[in-house]
């Protein structure tokens, strides 16, 4: 039998799997970025005009974070949609941290077989696909 690639056994554009895939690869930084937006503290009003035109800078940091937990969310959805979650941590080490499948921790998956896991992660990209729309 013939290989396929991800893409094409789910039926979308190889840049497409590529947007996808690079989405998910942000998601160590916006975990990283959304935990550092809850120490956004307020500016000490002192009456001087300020240049920047930014008001108030913590309903910013606040708007950011929020984006940033939504980008989350959307991901870790999807890894637990497959299969009730059983490959959620799997899924993230391999999509969203880049570990390839050898290197990863067999304790992270409940089959060590590799057949079982790229189907899981072939759901994954599949759900993926449907939920993010932008």
């Amino acid at each position: 039998m013939r290989y396929l690639p991800c893409w094409k056994q789910i039926g979308i554009s190889q840049d497409r799997y590529r947007e996808l895939l690079h989405f998910c690869r942000q998601y160590p930084e916006w975990k990283t970025e959304a935990n550092s937006l809850l120490g956004i503290r307020a500016i000490k009003m002192d009456g001087q005009p300020h240049g920047n035109g930014k008001s108030d800078p913590v309903s910013m940091a606040a708007e950011r974070r929020e984006k940033l937990i939504e980008k989350i969310r959307i991901v870790d959805e999807c890894a637990r949609m497959v299969e009730g979650g059983e490959w959620y941590s799997a899924i993230i080490q391999n999509v969203c941290i880049g570990k390839s499948y050898t290197q990863m921790d067999r304790a992270l998956m409940p089959t060590s077989d590799a057949n079982a896991f790229f189907k899981k992660r072939r759901e994954f990209f599949e759900a993926l696909n449907k939920r993010k729309t932008d």
